[in-house]
């Protein structure tokens, strides 16, 4: 029985770096104390986990993951096909944009992480996982209450209605992991044997969560409901109601199919959902489509919806109404379709397919039902209901991506066990225990060191440009735009600081030469066309530049 083998030390390294990666929040280095912090940090930590998959030749090669290995391997080879066609700067589109930071890197990262789950994945490993997840949940849902009495450690410039936000940055991303947590934490009560103070603890943690929901947004009910319906579904089956589970699954997936139509502004529930951000989302998801069926094989580049959104968002969005702008299609499915064509996407699909087939499996030989299984269907399931309306938020991808590998995975480590008991009946002294010899050490030392030769460089950029902006003076705000590697956002910020602070002639130098090396920047052009010493000739360009990257604006001519 494969899961007898235990990878003990991978296991519990992508278990650390999933948690990692999701609290980390470093305020004090750079405008961005979010995304660009956690980025560097998965980079790192993916690199070392990638060495430790590589020197697993046994997973590698065995049929048993053949379908896994090879559908990750082909969405890698596709992730460099698309790296290596973008005609953009490569900063951009290997680290990503900036406070979003989904580039490249971030999604061969991810996949990384896919692999040591899959590669790890055990009984143990996942109940470990279910109360690390629930670990985090607490602490992020008491962090969210003390951001809503206005106690935080720093300053955080917010530009959303709520100021309970976690680790994430973002009110919506928040709540979203508070309803994976209370749908995993209600699974265990409802469905485990648990003694009764873990019981009264779950609780707590439940109405923590619930709590945080309602001071956020209302995303992470969405997140709940599913979650719940999903451990249900699978109890239901598991212990022999078959009935009953293929009636919940029924009325599920009708509530879903109804809840779509009602995002898209028809059925019964259009009223109700069809309305502020939600209605945006219409117009993301036809503007990433279209961008999906005009760049098929290659898509737009990893990131580059913001660049292309103008350019293929509905031209009916002026006349209903409809003048936000957004660099994400707010659906992690469409975001890597339009990112990387429709090969990506169905990739995409068929891992995602294979975690699915994964929960079926191991729901039609399981002799008994098993808590920890159903609660991480659970956090799944509400991981990819989340996934369907907002952004891949990298900490709360790390949870997705791992948990889909330990889905895939333990169907597969698990294959002839019986029950459980099988499982857990093994004598420790019969398990064959991971052993790191010196080839492990030196392959993790040699992609540890890759993974931190790439991970650095931004990040220090971005301290480089903090430290500037804290000096006050021109002189060296200026030369911090141009740190290499490029980040965009800091030559728009310093155009706009020389601008305010009447050296628009300085502000035009920086812009032109933004403008180089991003021309197909938005942006960039509109500031330019907005300084008032700016020559005839060049607000003229920018305008055409404008009209370019915005064909259905009425108000560009």
């Amino acid at each position: 029985m494969v899961d007898v083998v235990t990878f003990k030390y991978l296991g519990m390294y992508t278990l650390l770096a999933v948690t990692s990666v999701s609290l980390l929040v470093a305020p004090f280095g750079s405008l961005d104390p979010v995304n660009l912090p956690k980025l560097c940090l998965l980079i790192l930590l993916a690199f070392v986990a990638a060495g430790l998959v590589v020197s697993k030749k046994r997973f590698l090669l065995s049929k048993s993951y053949r379908m896994p290995v090879i559908a990750i391997g082909l969405f890698i080879l596709q992730l460099c096909l698309v790296l290596l066609f973008d005609d953009r700067t490569f900063a951009l589109k290997f680290y990503g944009t900036a406070s979003r930071n989904t580039g490249f890197i971030a999604y061969l990262s991810l996949s990384f992480l896919l692999l040591a789950a899959i590669a790890s994945a055990s009984y143990l490993l996942i109940a470990r996982y279910v109360w690390a997840l629930l670990v985090v949940g607490a602490i992020l849902g008491l962090y969210g209450v003390a951001q809503s009495k206005g106690y935080d450690f720093y300053e955080f410039d917010n530009a959303y209605a709520s100021n309970v936000f976690g680790s994430f940055g973002n009110q919506n991303f928040q709540s979203a992991f508070m309803g994976i947590t209370a749908s995993v934490a209600i699974s265990l009560i409802v469905f485990s044997k648990l003694k009764n103070y873990l019981r009264l603890i779950l609780l707590g943690i439940s109405l923590l969560a619930i709590y945080n929901i309602s001071l956020s947004s209302q995303q992470g009910y969405l997140n709940l409901i599913a979650g719940i319906a999903a451990a249900a579904i699978v109890y239901l089956f598991m212990t022999k109601h078959s009935i009953f589970g293929w009636a919940l699954l029924g009325l599920s997936v009708a509530g879903s199919f109804f809840i779509l139509l009602g995002l898209l502004n028809a059925g019964p529930l259009a009223q109700l959902l069809y309305k502020s951000s939600l209605q945006a989302r219409e117009f993301y998801w036809r503007a990433a489509f279209k961008m999906m069926m005009e760049n098929p094989f290659l898509g737009v580049g990893m990131d580059g919806f913001g660049d292309w959104f103008r350019r293929t968002r509905p031209s009916d969005y002026s006349t209903r109404g409809f003048l936000t702008v957004s660099d994400t299609a707010h659906n992690i499915p469409l975001d890597i379709g339009s990112s990387g064509g429709f090969p990506l996407f169905a990739l995409y699909l068929a891992i995602i397919a294979l975690a699915f087939l994964a929960i079926v499996k191991v729901i039609k030989r399981k002799g008994e039902f098993d808590v920890f299984f159903a609660a991480i269907v659970a956090a799944w399931v509400a991981y990819q209901a989340q996934s369907l309306i907002s952004i891949n938020q990298l900490g709360l991808g790390v949870w997705g991506w791992s948990l889909t590998g330990l889905l895939i995975g333990y169907e597969i480590n698990t294959r002839g066990a019986s029950s459980l008991e099988n499982v857990k009946s093994i004598p420790k002294g019969k398990r064959i225990v991971e052993k790191l010899s010196a080839g492990v050490f030196l392959v993790t030392f040699i992609t540890g060191s890759i993974g931190l030769v790439i991970s650095i460089p931004p990040y220090l950029a971005a301290d480089r440009f903090y430290k500037a902006l804290k000096s006050g003076d021109a002189d060296v705000i200026q030369p911090a735009a141009y740190v290499q590697p490029y980040d965009r956002s800091r030559f728009i910020y310093v155009a706009q600081i020389l601008k305010e602070n009447n050296l628009e002639d300085r502000a035009i130098v920086v812009l032109r030469d933004a403008s180089r090396i991003y021309p197909d920047s938005y942006e960039i052009w509109n500031r330019w066309a907005g300084i008032t010493s700016a020559s005839p000739n060049d607000v003229a360009r920018a305008k055409a530049e404008m009209k370019r990257l915005d064909p259905f604006n009425p108000d560009l001519k």
